[in-house]
């Protein structure tokens, strides 16, 4: 063991993660020593959590105000970048919603960048079309698909659900205020260069609504 973790340290401050790993504490700064007192992480960040707490075999790590990932074997999954890392599979299976320099994106399962932090609001698969996520950036919307690809251009400043004024169909405006549709392919089948668009006719009620 190092010099600077005193016994009263490391009784005091350790938390047993039920696998002979220890957190420790020296000057507020945090690690991970295993029973035989090896440093498995060095004792430099301002907060290590549990292990498998968020992802399997991954401690999220704290340095200021950045957080990133260590395994178990001390390798440095993701440098402290982000300022915050949520949990897994709220978004989507194998996603972590991340934010950094006020903008959020999504990592993957192996700690790639799946979703780039570039939006400024995320929605949630399935609001629109199944496998499409709604995401805005500097007023901007569009989708992206659970492949982390843009599958609608980031452009219009407002979409509507789809099949609000025909099947299939959804409204689209830009930021020249001009309107269009497009389909849940993500092609523009009504190109958005109108001022106006009136509702397709629908049946009257009574008649829909007919025995």
């Amino acid at each position: 063991m190092k010099a600077f973790y005193t016994y009263a340290a490391l009784a005091f401050c350790s938390i047993s993660f039920g696998q002979q790993l220890f957190i420790v504490n020296s000057d507020n700064k945090y690690g991970v020593v295993n029973e035989n007192g090896v440093e498995i992480i060095p004792a430099k960040y301002s907060s290590v959590e549990e292990f498998d707490k968020i992802h399997p075999n991954w401690s999220k790590v704290g340095l200021g105000s950045l957080y990133g990932f260590i395994d178990k074997s001390g390798k440095i999954i993701i440098e402290p970048k982000y300022e915050e890392i949520s949990a897994y599979n709220v978004y989507h299976e194998g996603w972590a919603l991340v934010k950094k320099d006020g903008k959020f994106g999504f990592i993957d399962n192996a700690g790639k960048e799946i979703v780039p932090t570039v939006y400024d609001k995320v929605g949630a698969f399935g609001d629109y079309v199944k496998d499409w996520m709604l995401v805005e950036a500097n007023g901007l919307k569009g989708f992206v698909d659970k492949d982390g690809n843009v599958i609608v251009p980031i452009k219009y400043v407002q979409i509507e659900k789809f099949d609000n004024v025909r099947k299939n169909w959804s409204l689209v405006k830009d930021s020249k205020d001009k309107l269009g549709f497009i389909d849940r392919t993500g092609k523009e089948v009504i190109p958005v260069v109108y001022d106006n668009i009136e509702a397709f006719v629908k049946k009257p009620t009574a008649l829909a609504n007919a025995d």
